[in-house]
């Protein structure tokens, strides 16, 4: 998966974070939650910046992935 970019992942990082607080208790909500206590609220201190291109975040990939799939078209 190539890089991309800042405004995007912050922009799916949001939207993970907003999916997370849906949810009671799961891994992903607890790894989005520990990622947000790392970082102290700022967004370039969090997982997804580790990695150059904004890759480092698990939780954001697949996000991204699922968004890439429902946008492509079919082939019948």
């Amino acid at each position: 998966m190539k890089g991309i970019s800042q405004e995007e992942a912050v922009a799916l990082c949001a939207k993970v974070r907003e999916q997370n607080r849906a949810t009671l208790s799961s891994p992903t909500r607890m790894l989005c939650w520990q990622c947000q206590q790392d970082s102290g609220g700022d967004v370039l201190e969090t997982y997804m910046t580790r990695k150059p291109g904004f890759l480092g975040c698990d939780l954001v990939n697949k996000l991204r992935a699922r968004s890439e799939r429902a946008r492509s078209p079919r082939i019948e």
